[in-house]
């Protein structure tokens, strides 16, 4: 399935139940191939990026089997080869953390250049780093990673601005190695710390003692110490949470949303407070609606935990169409994730792209591979004028959260809406459009 064919103008209403977390099962089920017993993993997303990283484990020996819908066995102690085919592992960029894993076992690794969503700039410069700083040895070539552990050795590591991924690698690839390491400016995601505890589960000993460092104590015998101890359950995903509030709000619904942790959308029920959206919240629960009340333009600057999601840009974007006013959204983390834009005006939104100097913020990149002194400032603030209203148009998608949003612009609009790509919002959601016809949304797929 890669089209589907969307009917606009419908309110979405009901409930739906949100899915393991995509950004904490991915590491997840790499992290437990330190391990030399099963491990057991509960609310596992059954999205294309973790059937392809299960395979590539498989392939190279490992036991990564589904027990039921989402319930996965895992065990790394009959892996049996430490090169990582370049077809699979170059198409998830979280493929990438296998390798430490492979390193323990094996003292290297080959690994295939990263892919994912192609969003502006995303290099691995604060793994590369990292490797070094722990004595690993790296050679590259235009498609691989060749890595060797050498002579490790426990360090201090301090990353220059804030990184997700690059936290994930910096443990995975300290557990192993003798000796304490500390992680200063460590990611605050709520996904690192389900790593850190599904690590702790397997043997390792981490624990964040500040907000932005954690110190890793390295061990060399992996793996859970009795049954119960054996036992993992994912948290629900924050995206998608954001992602069917934003569904209720677009469409004029009604939404009852199960399975919220509260504390990891902070930021954004904070930013529906002042926008003026109906929601409440009670236990797990959270009820968006829409009824037809104005609602308040306002700015909003992307930033890491526990900031305003990235991963949120999109949705709020879309959002902030229906405001009765100008709205600006600033993206502090990548400098090239406004491509859907040109869709949205297309569909009839009234949105430009300015230099953040532009509209008197100040411009911030946080990715050191983005030359600005070569490429100029960056386009990384958005005016949207509101409210406007979108009519069905036909939509190549890009990348994943642009691509929810984009049918979440065409579940809002007026008209059909003939959508292709859609095989990139597969990669991170689970039953994604199975979830909006269940709550009315009219789709069909070809």
């Amino acid at each position: 399935m890669s089209g589907i064919i969307v009917e606009g103008g419908v309110p979405l209403t009901g409930s739906v139940t949100i899915s393991g977390a995509k950004n904490s099962a991915l590491k997840i089920i790499h992290a437990a191939m330190f391990s030399n017993e099963d491990v057991f993993v509960d609310n596992v997303p059954r999205i294309e990026n973790v059937l392809t990283d299960m395979e590539i484990i498989r392939l190279l020996g490992g036991k990564a089997e589904w027990i039921s819908k989402n319930r996965v066995v895992l065990n790394g102690a009959r892996l049996e080869s430490h090169e990582i085919p370049y077809e699979l592992g170059s198409k998830n960029r979280t493929s990438i953390l296998l390798a430490l894993p492979l390193l323990f076992k094996f003292g290297k690794a080959l690994v295939p250049k990263p892919g994912g969503c192609r969003i502006g700039f995303r290099p691995i410069n604060r793994w590369l780093e990292t490797w070094d700083a722990l004595g690993f040895k790296v050679e590259e070539n235009a498609k691989y990673y060749r890595i060797s552990v050498g002579v490790p050795k426990a360090t201090n590591i301090t990353f220059k601005i804030n990184t997700h991924m690059g936290t994930d690698c910096a443990i995975l690839s300290s557990i192993f190695v003798p000796g304490q390491t500390t992680i200063n400016n460590a990611a605050e995601e709520p996904e690192v710390d389900e790593l850190i505890n599904f690590c702790n589960l397997i043997g390792a000993d981490i624990s964040r003692v500040e907000p932005r460092k954690i110190v890793v104590n390295g061990k060399n015998v992996f793996g859970p110490t009795t049954k119960e101890s054996g036992e993992f359950r994912v948290g629900s995903d924050r995206n998608e949470v954001v992602t069917f509030a934003v569904a209720a709000i677009v469409t004029g619904g009604n939404v009852i949303i199960r399975g919220v942790a509260r504390n990891s959308i902070l930021s954004f029920i904070s930013a529906l407070s002042k926008i003026g959206c109906g929601y409440e919240l009670t236990g797990d629960e959270m009820r968006v609606w829409h009824n037809g009340q104005e609602l308040t333009p306002i700015n909003i600057t992307t930033a890491p935990a526990p900031g305003f999601m990235t991963d949120w840009q999109p949705l709020i974007t879309l959002l902030l169409t229906l405001a009765s006013g100008e709205s600006i959204v600033h993206d502090t983390v990548f400098t090239d994730r406004f491509g859907y834009i040109k869709d949205l005006n297309r569909m009839g939104s009234k949105i430009e792209l300015f230099e953040p100097t532009q509209l008197g913020l100040v411009s911030e990149v946080s990715d050191e591979g983005y030359d600005v002194a070569r490429l100029g400032e960056p386009k990384t603030a958005a005016k949207i004028k509101g409210p406007t209203k979108l009519k069905g148009e036909r939509i190549l998608i890009p990348d994943l959260r642009a691509g929810a949003t984009l049918i979440l612009a065409a579940l809002s609009a007026t008209g059909k809406s003939d959508i292709s790509g859609y095989e990139n919002v597969e990669r991170g959601y689970e039953d994604f459009i199975s979830k909006l016809t269940q709550l009315g949304a009219r789709i069909t797929t070809y």
